[in-house]
């Protein structure tokens, strides 16, 4: 975390303190609102009434609080693509949550993705369209089990000069990519019926739009497999009775996906 954020943001907030009464109830609402909520100043004031001893106590758990948990992470180095500009990434950790900012000209943005459990995010500048640029990814796991990893992807929009977020990229869960054959896919690897349910989509990207080209699933009766028609439809090419048996009827296995986490930058939490 930079030392413009330390000293603006906490001269502010007792700027604002100085000026209203402060309690003890309202002492760790100030704090979380000033490290997540990134309320004004103003704003922050009106919580509570005009005593002195609260604003310094306020103070110094903001302090504490957030140069013990957050810390800004630059990206510079792009495993595949050109960096046409280092990512700034600023993140905090909730107890076992962990999220983050990514900063965009001279704000600082608030990510969607965030971890849960023991795991960390992870980031690295990628070319996740293939144009040559390398873009921003972020991903971690959202539960303790490992099973579920959310995915926040920041393209380089050329014209704008900036990374620009990108929704369809975004929504894939447990999104992989294949840099080798231009690949990417996301699924569920188990979705319950003792781990025999699964889904898993394909996607390519036609005229800088991502489409859906293949689709896999598994419930606990059936299994099935979609392509992609003439027409650009999803169609129905395969629907049979589960067989323990057959190879093709398994869990997803992404054999040929970039391996993300060792070229990530970790967001590592305190004590690791």
């Amino acid at each position: 975390m930079s030392s413009e954020f330390l000293i603006g943001d906490f001269w502010a907030l007792y700027t604002a303190l100085f000026r209203a009464e402060c309690t003890i109830g309202t002492v760790w609402r100030i704090a979380q609102i000033l490290r997540y909520d990134r309320s004004p100043p103003d704003a922050i004031g009106t919580l509570c009434p005009k005593n002195n001893a609260m604003k310094l106590i306020v103070l110094l758990l903001s302090l504490l609080s957030t140069s013990a948990y957050g810390a800004t992470l630059h990206l510079d180095k792009a495993a595949t693509g050109k960096v046409r500009q280092a990512a700034d990434i600023r993140y905090v950790n909730h107890d076992e949550k962990q999220t983050y900012q990514l900063k965009i000209g001279k704000q600082w943005i608030a990510g969607s993705c965030s971890s849960s459990g023991t795991g960390n995010l992870h980031a690295l500048l990628l070319d996740m369209n293939f144009d040559g640029h390398a873009d921003l990814w972020v991903t971690g796991y959202t539960d303790s089990q490992g099973r579920i990893r959310c995915s926040d992807v920041w393209l380089w929009d050329a014209q704008a000069k900036q990374y620009s977020f990108n929704k369809p990229l975004s929504a894939i869960p447990n999104l992989d990519i294949s840099i080798a054959d231009q690949g990417i896919a996301g699924g569920i690897a188990n979705c319950g019926c003792a781990a025999q349910c699964f889904y898993e989509d394909s996607y390519a990207w036609q005229a800088s739009k991502l489409i859906t080209i293949a689709r896999r699933e598994q419930d606990c009766e059936r299994y099935r497999e979609y392509r992609l028609n003439e027409k650009n439809d999803l169609i129905l090419v395969k629907d049979e009775i589960i067989d323990s048996d057959n190879p093709g009827q398994q869990a997803i296995e992404h054999t040929k996906a970039y391996d993300w986490q060792r070229h990530a930058h970790i967001m590592r939490k305190p004590g690791e």
